[in-house]
């Protein structure tokens, strides 16, 4: 699977239970009817607890110019561990979770269905509000990052 290319996305919450995220290379489309996006994230991943406490999050699609977002929330800047925010500048939508401005693509969702399946927890989110910008996104194969060509 290491050799598949994907999009990269923090998905991101905030509410009663804290703002927390992640980086996820999991993320994709569920459904049109109703609007959804679904990815994974490891069980014993501490954001996990916050995320779905909170009921809702954005799904920060990355943009190729934003590389480091996607090492701080993955936990790979020492520097940034305590607030990974640090990394990028955030807004809301309607939900009120964090929304990466520059992002190629914010999904705004409320958490619709949570399944186990082995080590991980597949969350479904159905899709309340989208912003989206011209960008190219960030991609992830073999262990790196890599960018389209323009």
């Amino acid at each position: 699977m290491r050799m598949t290319a994907s999009g990269v996305a923090v998905v991101t919450t905030d509410g009663e239970a804290g703002r927390a995220g992640v980086t996820v290379s999991s993320l994709c489309s569920l459904s049109m009817e109703p609007p959804s996006v679904v990815f994974s994230v490891h069980r014993d991943n501490r954001h996990l607890e916050k995320l779905l406490a909170n009921g809702v999050f954005v799904a920060n699609i990355l943009s190729d110019t934003q590389e480091r977002v996607a090492n701080s929330f993955a936990g790979l800047i020492p520097e940034l561990r305590g607030n990974r925010f640090l990394a990028g500048d955030w807004s809301e939508l309607l939900t009120g979770a964090p929304a990466l401005d520059g992002a190629l693509c914010n999904f705004d969702c409320r958490v619709a269905s949570v399944f186990d399946f082995g080590s991980h927890r597949i969350v479904a989110g159905e899709v309340l509000n989208v912003r989206n910008q011209a960008a190219l996104p960030l991609i992830f194969s073999d262990r790196t990052f890599r960018r389209l060509a323009a």
